[in-house]
Protein backbone atom coordinates (compact mmCIF):
# COMPACT_ATOMS: atom_id res chain seq x y z
CA UNK A 1 0.00 0.00 0.00
CA UNK A 2 1.27 3.20 -1.11
CA UNK A 3 2.03 6.26 1.71
CA UNK A 4 -0.50 8.57 -0.63
CA UNK A 5 -3.08 5.62 0.20
CA UNK A 6 -1.98 5.42 3.81
CA UNK A 7 -2.14 9.10 4.25
CA UNK A 8 -6.05 8.81 2.71
CA UNK A 9 -7.21 6.45 5.15
CA UNK A 10 -5.01 8.16 7.97
CA UNK A 11 -6.60 11.72 7.95
CA UNK A 12 -10.52 10.26 8.49
CA UNK A 13 -12.62 9.38 11.62
CA UNK A 14 -14.09 6.24 11.00
CA UNK A 15 -17.16 4.94 13.42
CA UNK A 16 -18.00 1.10 13.86
CA UNK A 17 -21.07 0.16 14.50
CA UNK A 18 -22.33 -3.63 15.18
CA UNK A 19 -23.26 -5.68 18.45
CA UNK A 20 -20.68 -8.10 18.22
CA UNK A 21 -17.65 -7.31 19.99
CA UNK A 22 -15.48 -9.78 17.84
CA UNK A 23 -16.95 -8.05 14.45
CA UNK A 24 -16.02 -4.75 15.59
CA UNK A 25 -12.27 -5.99 16.84
CA UNK A 26 -12.24 -7.72 12.94
CA UNK A 27 -13.46 -3.77 11.05
CA UNK A 28 -10.96 -1.83 13.10
CA UNK A 29 -7.90 -4.35 12.88
CA UNK A 30 -8.64 -3.93 8.42
CA UNK A 31 -9.19 0.19 9.16
CA UNK A 32 -5.71 0.15 11.24
CA UNK A 33 -4.12 -2.08 8.92
CA UNK A 34 -5.21 0.31 5.82
CA UNK A 35 -3.77 3.55 7.75
CA UNK A 36 -6.79 4.50 9.71
CA UNK A 37 -6.52 5.71 13.37
CA UNK A 38 -9.38 7.52 14.66
CA UNK A 39 -11.59 5.39 15.54
CA UNK A 40 -14.91 4.63 17.31
CA UNK A 41 -17.29 2.30 18.20
CA UNK A 42 -20.42 1.59 18.91
CA UNK A 43 -22.65 -1.45 20.45
CA UNK A 44 -26.06 -0.56 19.11
CA UNK A 45 -28.57 1.93 17.35
CA UNK A 46 -29.21 4.18 20.25
CA UNK A 47 -25.14 4.30 20.88
CA UNK A 48 -24.16 5.29 17.36
CA UNK A 49 -26.79 8.08 17.33
CA UNK A 50 -25.51 9.13 20.37
CA UNK A 51 -21.62 9.41 19.52
CA UNK A 52 -22.77 10.65 15.95
CA UNK A 53 -24.88 13.49 18.02
CA UNK A 54 -21.05 14.33 19.35
CA UNK A 55 -18.85 14.27 16.89
CA UNK A 56 -19.08 14.26 13.02
CA UNK A 57 -17.65 11.13 11.39
CA UNK A 58 -16.26 10.81 7.49
CA UNK A 59 -16.99 7.39 7.89
CA UNK A 60 -19.72 5.32 9.48
CA UNK A 61 -19.85 1.23 9.06
CA UNK A 62 -22.81 -0.13 10.61
CA UNK A 63 -24.49 -3.75 10.90
CA UNK A 64 -27.90 -4.03 9.57
CA UNK A 65 -28.83 -6.67 12.43
CA UNK A 66 -28.06 -4.92 15.98
CA UNK A 67 -30.26 -7.08 17.73
CA UNK A 68 -32.70 -5.69 19.75
CA UNK A 69 -33.78 -1.89 19.02
CA UNK A 70 -32.52 0.20 16.25
CA UNK A 71 -31.18 -1.90 13.06
CA UNK A 72 -28.96 -0.42 11.07
CA UNK A 73 -31.52 1.43 8.09
CA UNK A 74 -33.23 3.35 11.23
CA UNK A 75 -29.86 4.66 12.55
CA UNK A 76 -29.35 5.50 8.61
CA UNK A 77 -32.99 6.93 8.47
CA UNK A 78 -32.23 9.12 11.88
CA UNK A 79 -28.51 10.27 11.41
CA UNK A 80 -30.23 11.77 8.17
CA UNK A 81 -33.38 13.05 9.77
CA UNK A 82 -31.03 14.72 12.12
CA UNK A 83 -28.34 16.14 9.76
CA UNK A 84 -25.72 14.07 12.05
CA UNK A 85 -24.44 13.02 8.21
CA UNK A 86 -23.44 15.45 5.49
CA UNK A 87 -23.40 14.88 1.62
CA UNK A 88 -19.38 14.75 2.64
CA UNK A 89 -19.77 11.44 5.20
CA UNK A 90 -19.96 7.76 3.76
CA UNK A 91 -22.17 5.62 5.20
CA UNK A 92 -21.76 1.48 4.36
CA UNK A 93 -24.09 -0.94 5.35
CA UNK A 94 -22.32 -3.73 6.44
CA UNK A 95 -24.65 -7.43 7.19
CA UNK A 96 -24.55 -10.72 6.87
CA UNK A 97 -28.33 -11.10 5.60
CA UNK A 98 -29.45 -10.78 1.69
CA UNK A 99 -33.25 -11.26 2.26
CA UNK A 100 -35.11 -9.17 -0.43
CA UNK A 101 -36.97 -6.83 1.92
CA UNK A 102 -33.71 -5.88 3.87
CA UNK A 103 -31.45 -4.92 0.76
CA UNK A 104 -34.52 -2.91 -0.15
CA UNK A 105 -35.38 -1.15 2.80
CA UNK A 106 -31.43 -0.50 2.98
CA UNK A 107 -31.20 0.81 -0.29
CA UNK A 108 -33.83 3.06 0.21
CA UNK A 109 -32.19 5.12 2.44
CA UNK A 110 -29.12 5.42 0.00
CA UNK A 111 -26.14 4.25 1.96
CA UNK A 112 -23.01 5.11 0.19
CA UNK A 113 -22.40 1.65 -0.45
CA UNK A 114 -23.65 -2.17 0.78
CA UNK A 115 -21.15 -4.45 2.16
CA UNK A 116 -21.90 -8.39 2.93
CA UNK A 117 -19.52 -10.25 6.17
CA UNK A 118 -17.38 -11.24 6.16
CA UNK A 119 -15.23 -7.87 4.41
CA UNK A 120 -11.58 -8.63 3.69
CA UNK A 121 -9.46 -6.00 3.74
CA UNK A 122 -8.72 -5.58 -0.15
CA UNK A 123 -12.60 -5.34 -0.62
CA UNK A 124 -12.78 -2.43 1.78
CA UNK A 125 -10.00 -0.66 0.58
CA UNK A 126 -11.17 -0.47 -3.09
CA UNK A 127 -14.49 0.21 -1.74
CA UNK A 128 -13.60 3.23 0.40
CA UNK A 129 -10.91 4.41 -2.09
CA UNK A 130 -13.72 4.85 -4.80
CA UNK A 131 -16.16 6.70 -2.25
CA UNK A 132 -12.86 8.88 -0.93
CA UNK A 133 -12.77 9.59 -4.71
CA UNK A 134 -16.69 10.40 -4.80
CA UNK A 135 -16.85 12.60 -1.76
CA UNK A 136 -13.41 14.05 -2.42
CA UNK A 137 -13.51 17.76 -1.17
CA UNK A 138 -17.21 18.61 0.03
CA UNK A 139 -16.54 19.94 3.02
CA UNK A 140 -17.23 23.11 2.35
CA UNK A 141 -20.72 21.96 0.71
CA UNK A 142 -21.91 20.13 3.61
CA UNK A 143 -20.95 23.08 6.03
CA UNK A 144 -23.06 24.97 4.00
CA UNK A 145 -26.15 22.63 3.57
CA UNK A 146 -26.35 22.31 7.49
CA UNK A 147 -26.74 26.25 7.81
CA UNK A 148 -29.24 26.07 5.22
CA UNK A 149 -27.36 28.06 3.30
CA UNK A 150 -27.68 26.96 -0.42
CA UNK A 151 -26.61 29.90 -2.46
CA UNK A 152 -23.23 29.34 -0.85
CA UNK A 153 -23.49 25.85 -1.48
CA UNK A 154 -23.79 26.07 -5.18
CA UNK A 155 -21.21 28.24 -4.82
CA UNK A 156 -19.05 26.30 -3.26
CA UNK A 157 -19.95 23.06 -6.10
CA UNK A 158 -19.41 25.37 -8.78
CA UNK A 159 -15.48 25.80 -7.62
CA UNK A 160 -15.75 22.05 -7.83
CA UNK A 161 -17.05 21.30 -10.95
CA UNK A 162 -15.21 24.04 -12.72
CA UNK A 163 -12.18 22.03 -12.39
CA UNK A 164 -13.76 18.66 -14.20
CA UNK A 165 -12.68 15.90 -11.47
CA UNK A 166 -13.07 12.56 -11.76
CA UNK A 167 -16.21 12.74 -9.60
CA UNK A 168 -18.12 15.39 -11.96
CA UNK A 169 -21.00 13.00 -12.47
CA UNK A 170 -21.63 13.00 -8.46
CA UNK A 171 -21.09 16.87 -7.95
CA UNK A 172 -23.52 17.37 -10.76
CA UNK A 173 -26.34 15.18 -9.30
CA UNK A 174 -25.74 16.91 -6.08
CA UNK A 175 -26.07 20.86 -7.64
CA UNK A 176 -29.47 19.34 -9.34
CA UNK A 177 -30.62 18.73 -5.76
CA UNK A 178 -29.95 21.88 -4.27
CA UNK A 179 -31.29 23.71 -6.79
CA UNK A 180 -34.67 21.31 -6.42
CA UNK A 181 -34.60 21.64 -2.94
CA UNK A 182 -34.23 25.37 -2.76
CA UNK A 183 -36.94 25.65 -5.40
CA UNK A 184 -34.45 26.78 -7.74
CA UNK A 185 -37.09 24.85 -10.34
CA UNK A 186 -35.12 26.27 -13.87
CA UNK A 187 -31.96 25.59 -13.12
CA UNK A 188 -32.93 22.39 -11.69
CA UNK A 189 -34.68 21.07 -14.48
CA UNK A 190 -31.88 22.42 -17.20
CA UNK A 191 -28.87 20.42 -15.16
CA UNK A 192 -31.38 17.00 -15.81
CA UNK A 193 -32.00 17.92 -19.08
CA UNK A 194 -28.81 18.45 -20.27
CA UNK A 195 -27.89 15.18 -18.52
CA UNK A 196 -30.38 13.41 -20.17
CA UNK A 197 -29.19 14.66 -23.48
CA UNK A 198 -25.60 12.64 -22.93
CA UNK A 199 -27.41 9.42 -21.67
CA UNK A 200 -30.61 7.77 -20.03
CA UNK A 201 -30.08 8.59 -16.35
CA UNK A 202 -32.54 7.48 -14.26
CA UNK A 203 -31.71 10.23 -11.15
CA UNK A 204 -32.12 12.81 -14.20
CA UNK A 205 -35.80 11.27 -14.67
CA UNK A 206 -36.45 11.29 -11.22
CA UNK A 207 -35.35 15.08 -10.55
CA UNK A 208 -36.83 16.04 -13.60
CA UNK A 209 -40.42 14.37 -12.29
CA UNK A 210 -40.32 15.87 -9.27
CA UNK A 211 -39.46 19.62 -10.88
CA UNK A 212 -42.02 19.16 -12.72
CA UNK A 213 -44.47 18.27 -9.94
CA UNK A 214 -43.24 21.23 -8.11
CA UNK A 215 -44.34 23.28 -11.24
CA UNK A 216 -47.75 22.36 -10.87
CA UNK A 217 -47.09 20.25 -14.50
CA UNK A 218 -49.03 17.02 -13.64
CA UNK A 219 -49.58 15.26 -16.67
CA UNK A 220 -45.87 16.06 -17.63
CA UNK A 221 -44.60 14.70 -14.43
CA UNK A 222 -46.82 11.62 -14.54
CA UNK A 223 -45.86 10.86 -17.71
CA UNK A 224 -41.93 10.89 -16.67
CA UNK A 225 -42.50 9.26 -13.33
CA UNK A 226 -44.06 6.25 -15.82
CA UNK A 227 -41.58 5.88 -18.64
CA UNK A 228 -38.71 5.69 -15.47
CA UNK A 229 -40.85 2.60 -14.25
CA UNK A 230 -41.08 1.43 -18.16
CA UNK A 231 -37.16 1.70 -17.12
CA UNK A 232 -36.58 1.03 -13.89
CA UNK A 233 -39.09 -1.06 -11.98
CA UNK A 234 -37.56 -0.95 -9.03
CA UNK A 235 -36.74 2.27 -8.14
CA UNK A 236 -39.12 2.83 -5.24
CA UNK A 237 -38.89 6.03 -4.72
CA UNK A 238 -40.94 6.58 -8.50
CA UNK A 239 -43.31 4.92 -7.19
CA UNK A 240 -43.69 7.26 -4.44
CA UNK A 241 -43.93 10.26 -6.77
CA UNK A 242 -46.09 8.74 -9.22
CA UNK A 243 -48.69 8.12 -6.48
CA UNK A 244 -48.13 11.90 -5.26
CA UNK A 245 -48.82 12.98 -8.95
CA UNK A 246 -51.79 10.75 -9.39
CA UNK A 247 -53.55 12.40 -6.41
CA UNK A 248 -52.69 15.68 -7.94
CA UNK A 249 -54.31 14.89 -10.80
CA UNK A 250 -57.35 13.49 -8.59
CA UNK A 251 -56.36 9.64 -9.29
CA UNK A 252 -56.69 8.55 -5.75
CA UNK A 253 -57.30 4.31 -6.69
CA UNK A 254 -54.95 4.34 -9.26
CA UNK A 255 -52.53 6.26 -6.62
CA UNK A 256 -53.44 3.91 -4.18
CA UNK A 257 -52.47 0.97 -6.47
CA UNK A 258 -49.22 2.49 -7.33
CA UNK A 259 -47.95 2.67 -3.24
CA UNK A 260 -49.83 -0.89 -2.74
CA UNK A 261 -47.36 -2.04 -5.33
CA UNK A 262 -44.66 -0.34 -3.65
CA UNK A 263 -45.12 -1.47 -0.27
CA UNK A 264 -45.02 -5.02 -1.79
CA UNK A 265 -41.25 -4.57 -3.23
CA UNK A 266 -39.94 -2.63 -0.39
CA UNK A 267 -42.65 -3.41 2.83
CA UNK A 268 -39.97 -1.47 5.95
CA UNK A 269 -40.29 2.05 4.84
CA UNK A 270 -42.66 3.46 7.38
CA UNK A 271 -43.57 6.89 5.64
CA UNK A 272 -45.04 4.44 2.42
CA UNK A 273 -46.88 2.16 4.42
CA UNK A 274 -48.60 5.30 6.51
CA UNK A 275 -49.16 7.25 3.23
CA UNK A 276 -50.84 4.01 1.82
CA UNK A 277 -52.96 3.69 4.94
CA UNK A 278 -54.23 7.27 4.82
CA UNK A 279 -54.93 6.73 1.26
CA UNK A 280 -56.98 3.29 1.50
CA UNK A 281 -58.55 4.82 4.52
CA UNK A 282 -59.50 8.00 2.40
CA UNK A 283 -60.98 5.66 -0.53
CA UNK A 284 -62.91 3.49 1.91
CA UNK A 285 -60.67 0.36 1.51
CA UNK A 286 -60.70 -0.31 4.81
CA UNK A 287 -59.10 -3.52 4.98
CA UNK A 288 -56.24 -2.49 3.49
CA UNK A 289 -55.61 0.37 5.84
CA UNK A 290 -55.70 -1.25 8.41
CA UNK A 291 -53.09 -3.48 7.00
CA UNK A 292 -51.11 -0.92 5.91
CA UNK A 293 -51.31 0.80 9.40
CA UNK A 294 -50.86 -1.77 11.22
CA UNK A 295 -47.40 -2.31 9.56
CA UNK A 296 -46.82 0.89 10.15
CA UNK A 297 -47.15 0.88 13.70
CA UNK A 298 -44.50 -2.28 13.80
CA UNK A 299 -41.98 -0.86 11.69
CA UNK A 300 -41.85 2.59 13.49
CA UNK A 301 -41.07 0.79 16.96
CA UNK A 302 -37.60 1.98 17.24
CA UNK A 303 -37.68 4.64 14.13
CA UNK A 304 -37.21 8.24 14.63
CA UNK A 305 -40.26 8.11 12.39
CA UNK A 306 -42.82 7.01 15.38
CA UNK A 307 -45.77 9.01 15.17
CA UNK A 308 -48.85 9.07 17.17
CA UNK A 309 -51.24 9.64 13.76
CA UNK A 310 -49.99 6.23 12.81
CA UNK A 311 -51.84 4.57 16.30
CA UNK A 312 -55.02 6.77 15.36
CA UNK A 313 -55.04 5.34 11.71
CA UNK A 314 -55.10 1.91 13.08
CA UNK A 315 -57.96 2.78 15.56
CA UNK A 316 -60.25 4.52 12.71
CA UNK A 317 -59.19 1.55 10.75
CA UNK A 318 -59.74 -0.97 12.91
CA UNK A 319 -63.04 0.71 13.76
CA UNK A 320 -64.26 0.88 10.41
CA UNK A 321 -63.75 -2.92 10.07
CA UNK A 322 -66.08 -3.32 13.25
CA UNK A 323 -63.05 -4.21 15.55
CA UNK A 324 -64.08 -1.89 17.95
CA UNK A 325 -62.97 -3.34 20.96
CA UNK A 326 -59.01 -3.41 18.83
CA UNK A 327 -59.68 -0.19 18.06
CA UNK A 328 -59.59 1.03 21.28
CA UNK A 329 -56.79 -1.13 22.37
CA UNK A 330 -54.51 0.82 19.39
CA UNK A 331 -55.69 4.45 21.41
CA UNK A 332 -54.23 2.96 24.99
CA UNK A 333 -51.11 1.51 22.64
CA UNK A 334 -51.09 4.76 21.83
CA UNK A 335 -51.01 6.63 25.18
CA UNK A 336 -48.05 4.04 26.20
CA UNK A 337 -45.76 4.58 23.48
CA UNK A 338 -45.68 8.37 23.78
CA UNK A 339 -45.36 11.04 26.14
CA UNK A 340 -48.18 12.53 27.16
CA UNK A 341 -48.66 16.19 25.72
CA UNK A 342 -50.87 17.99 23.91
CA UNK A 343 -50.42 16.45 20.18
CA UNK A 344 -50.20 12.48 21.51
CA UNK A 345 -53.99 13.74 23.52
CA UNK A 346 -55.21 15.52 20.36
CA UNK A 347 -54.67 12.05 18.29
CA UNK A 348 -56.13 9.99 21.18
CA UNK A 349 -59.14 12.08 20.85
CA UNK A 350 -59.94 12.59 17.45
CA UNK A 351 -59.82 8.43 17.23
CA UNK A 352 -61.35 8.25 20.87
CA UNK A 353 -64.32 10.22 18.38
CA UNK A 354 -64.27 8.25 15.29
CA UNK A 355 -64.58 5.16 17.28
CA UNK A 356 -67.39 6.29 19.39
CA UNK A 357 -69.08 7.32 16.53
CA UNK A 358 -69.17 4.19 14.51
CA UNK A 359 -70.28 3.19 17.76
CA UNK A 360 -73.43 5.14 17.61
CA UNK A 361 -72.22 6.94 20.78
CA UNK A 362 -72.97 10.19 19.78
CA UNK A 363 -72.72 12.33 22.84
CA UNK A 364 -69.20 10.50 24.07
CA UNK A 365 -68.34 11.34 20.30
CA UNK A 366 -68.81 15.18 20.72
CA UNK A 367 -67.34 14.90 24.04
CA UNK A 368 -64.15 13.56 22.47
CA UNK A 369 -64.13 16.30 19.64
CA UNK A 370 -64.72 19.22 22.39
CA UNK A 371 -61.70 17.80 23.40
CA UNK A 372 -59.52 18.03 20.09
CA UNK A 373 -60.72 21.56 19.55
CA UNK A 374 -59.46 22.79 22.80
CA UNK A 375 -56.27 20.75 22.56
CA UNK A 376 -55.49 22.21 19.09
CA UNK A 377 -56.58 25.48 19.89
CA UNK A 378 -53.69 24.88 22.89
CA UNK A 379 -51.21 23.77 20.28
CA UNK A 380 -51.86 27.27 18.54
CA UNK A 381 -50.33 28.54 15.31
CA UNK A 382 -47.24 26.08 15.29
CA UNK A 383 -49.00 23.21 15.10
CA UNK A 384 -48.63 21.21 11.68
CA UNK A 385 -51.20 21.48 9.75
CA UNK A 386 -52.03 17.71 9.23
CA UNK A 387 -53.13 18.11 12.47
CA UNK A 388 -55.82 20.93 11.33
CA UNK A 389 -56.69 18.30 8.64
CA UNK A 390 -56.96 15.55 11.27
CA UNK A 391 -59.77 17.62 12.98
CA UNK A 392 -61.84 18.63 10.02
CA UNK A 393 -62.47 14.72 9.10
CA UNK A 394 -63.23 13.83 12.65
CA UNK A 395 -65.72 17.01 12.34
CA UNK A 396 -67.05 15.50 8.63
CA UNK A 397 -67.63 11.82 10.18
CA UNK A 398 -69.82 13.64 13.27
CA UNK A 399 -71.66 15.41 10.57
CA UNK A 400 -70.37 18.83 11.54
CA UNK A 401 -69.86 19.74 7.84
CA UNK A 402 -69.58 23.52 8.39
CA UNK A 403 -67.19 23.14 11.35
CA UNK A 404 -64.96 21.42 8.84
CA UNK A 405 -65.27 23.37 5.92
CA UNK A 406 -64.21 26.41 8.22
CA UNK A 407 -61.51 24.03 9.28
CA UNK A 408 -60.07 23.14 5.24
CA UNK A 409 -60.86 26.56 4.24
CA UNK A 410 -58.52 28.19 7.24
CA UNK A 411 -55.85 25.49 5.94
CA UNK A 412 -55.98 26.69 2.70
CA UNK A 413 -55.26 29.94 3.27
CA UNK A 414 -52.22 29.30 5.76
CA UNK A 415 -50.51 26.53 3.43
CA UNK A 416 -51.46 27.66 0.25
CA UNK A 417 -48.53 26.99 -1.37
CA UNK A 418 -47.92 23.81 0.36
CA UNK A 419 -48.98 21.52 -2.85
CA UNK A 420 -48.93 17.94 -1.23
CA UNK A 421 -50.97 19.18 1.64
CA UNK A 422 -53.34 21.23 -0.64
CA UNK A 423 -53.84 17.90 -2.67
CA UNK A 424 -54.13 16.09 0.44
CA UNK A 425 -57.12 18.39 1.53
CA UNK A 426 -58.67 18.51 -1.77
CA UNK A 427 -58.45 14.13 -1.94
CA UNK A 428 -60.35 14.33 1.63
CA UNK A 429 -63.38 16.57 -0.02
CA UNK A 430 -63.46 14.57 -3.12
CA UNK A 431 -65.19 12.27 -0.96
CA UNK A 432 -67.14 14.28 1.45
CA UNK A 433 -70.48 15.78 1.28
CA UNK A 434 -70.56 18.47 -1.08
CA UNK A 435 -67.46 17.80 -2.43
CA UNK A 436 -67.86 19.91 -5.20
CA UNK A 437 -68.99 22.99 -3.69
CA UNK A 438 -66.35 22.85 -1.42
CA UNK A 439 -63.49 21.95 -3.46
CA UNK A 440 -64.61 25.47 -5.43
CA UNK A 441 -64.01 27.23 -2.39
CA UNK A 442 -61.05 25.64 -1.62
CA UNK A 443 -59.69 26.43 -5.13
CA UNK A 444 -60.96 30.19 -5.06
CA UNK A 445 -59.43 30.91 -1.54
CA UNK A 446 -56.31 29.76 -2.65
CA UNK A 447 -56.43 31.93 -5.47
CA UNK A 448 -56.93 34.97 -3.06
CA UNK A 449 -53.99 34.21 -0.93
CA UNK A 450 -51.76 34.06 -4.22
CA UNK A 451 -53.25 36.70 -5.73
CA UNK A 452 -52.47 38.84 -1.98
CA UNK A 453 -48.93 37.47 -1.78
CA UNK A 454 -48.02 38.41 -5.87
CA UNK A 455 -49.06 41.79 -5.20
CA UNK A 456 -47.43 42.16 -2.18
CA UNK A 457 -44.16 40.70 -4.03
CA UNK A 458 -45.28 43.23 -7.03
CA UNK A 459 -45.13 46.21 -4.55
CA UNK A 460 -41.64 45.46 -3.58
CA UNK A 461 -39.79 45.26 -7.01
CA UNK A 462 -41.35 48.61 -7.78
CA UNK A 463 -39.92 50.20 -4.75
CA UNK A 464 -43.44 51.22 -2.99
CA UNK A 465 -42.34 49.55 0.25
CA UNK A 466 -44.39 50.96 2.90
CA UNK A 467 -47.51 49.72 0.48
CA UNK A 468 -46.22 46.43 0.43
CA UNK A 469 -45.72 46.20 3.82
CA UNK A 470 -49.52 47.22 5.04
CA UNK A 471 -50.84 44.76 2.67
CA UNK A 472 -48.70 41.88 3.87
CA UNK A 473 -48.48 42.73 7.38
CA UNK A 474 -52.53 42.92 7.33
CA UNK A 475 -52.51 39.45 5.46
CA UNK A 476 -50.10 37.86 7.84
CA UNK A 477 -52.08 38.89 10.86
CA UNK A 478 -55.07 37.60 9.23
CA UNK A 479 -53.16 34.08 7.95
CA UNK A 480 -50.49 34.29 10.72
CA UNK A 481 -49.88 30.61 10.04
CA UNK A 482 -49.27 30.83 6.25
CA UNK A 483 -44.84 30.80 6.24
CA UNK A 484 -44.62 32.35 2.69
CA UNK A 485 -47.38 35.84 3.81
CA UNK A 486 -44.81 36.26 6.89
CA UNK A 487 -41.65 35.82 5.19
CA UNK A 488 -42.41 38.20 2.32
CA UNK A 489 -43.88 40.64 4.85
CA UNK A 490 -40.54 40.33 6.96
CA UNK A 491 -38.85 40.47 3.99
CA UNK A 492 -40.75 44.01 2.31
CA UNK A 493 -39.81 45.36 5.76
CA UNK A 494 -35.79 44.23 5.66
CA UNK A 495 -35.63 45.69 1.66
CA UNK A 496 -37.05 48.99 2.95
CA UNK A 497 -34.79 49.35 5.86
CA UNK A 498 -31.79 47.97 3.43
CA UNK A 499 -32.69 51.19 1.33
CA UNK A 500 -33.27 53.67 4.00
CA UNK A 501 -31.90 52.42 7.34
CA UNK A 502 -32.72 50.31 10.04
CA UNK A 503 -35.50 50.93 12.50
CA UNK A 504 -36.03 49.27 15.84
CA UNK A 505 -39.77 48.99 15.56
CA UNK A 506 -39.56 47.71 12.26
CA UNK A 507 -36.63 44.79 13.32
CA UNK A 508 -38.60 43.69 15.83
CA UNK A 509 -41.49 42.82 13.21
CA UNK A 510 -39.23 41.22 11.45
CA UNK A 511 -38.36 39.36 14.16
CA UNK A 512 -41.74 38.43 15.16
CA UNK A 513 -42.51 36.74 11.65
CA UNK A 514 -39.39 35.16 11.39
CA UNK A 515 -40.16 33.55 14.83
CA UNK A 516 -43.80 32.38 13.46
CA UNK A 517 -41.86 30.82 10.63
CA UNK A 518 -39.23 29.23 12.84
CA UNK A 519 -42.15 27.76 15.29
CA UNK A 520 -44.08 26.57 12.55
CA UNK A 521 -40.79 24.95 10.32
CA UNK A 522 -37.93 25.78 11.26
CA UNK A 523 -36.25 23.93 8.62
CA UNK A 524 -37.48 26.39 5.94
CA UNK A 525 -34.79 27.16 3.12
CA UNK A 526 -35.84 30.86 3.26
CA UNK A 527 -35.10 31.31 6.62
CA UNK A 528 -31.09 31.94 6.31
CA UNK A 529 -31.11 34.60 4.05
CA UNK A 530 -34.03 36.49 5.95
CA UNK A 531 -31.77 36.53 9.31
CA UNK A 532 -28.98 37.04 7.66
CA UNK A 533 -29.82 39.84 6.34
CA UNK A 534 -31.29 40.80 9.48
CA UNK A 535 -28.32 40.49 11.36
CA UNK A 536 -26.71 42.84 9.40
CA UNK A 537 -29.29 45.60 9.75
CA UNK A 538 -29.37 45.08 13.25
CA UNK A 539 -25.82 45.38 13.48
CA UNK A 540 -26.15 48.90 12.21
CA UNK A 541 -28.31 50.43 15.15
CA UNK A 542 -25.18 49.85 17.63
Amino acid sequence: MSIASRKLFSDKNYLIVDDFAEMRAVLKTVLRSLGASNIEQASDGEEALLIMRKTRYDVVLCDYNLGSGKDGQQVLEEARYRNLIGVDSIFIMVTAENTREMVMGAVEYTPDSYLKKPVTKELLETRLTRLFQRKGDLKAVSRALLAKDYSLALVELDKLISSRPKNLPELVKLKAEICLNSNRYDKALSIYDQALRNRELPWAYLGKGQVLYKQKKYQQALEVFQYLLTQERHLVVAYDWLAKTQIALKDFHSAENTLATAVQMSPRGVKRQQQLGELALNNNNTELAETAFQRAVQLSRHSILRHPSQFAGLAKSKSANHKHDEAEKAIRDLGRAFVSTPETQFYAATATAAVQYNQGNIEAAAESLQAADHLLHQLGESSSPSLGLELAKAHAQAGNQDKANQLLQTLIANNHDDDEFVNEVLQFCSDAEGSTEMDQKIREGRQEVIRTNNNGVRLIQQGRFDEAIDLLQQAAEEMNGNKTINLNAAKALIIKMENHGPNPDEVQSVRRYIDRVTQMAPDDWRLNDINTRLRKLTQQLF
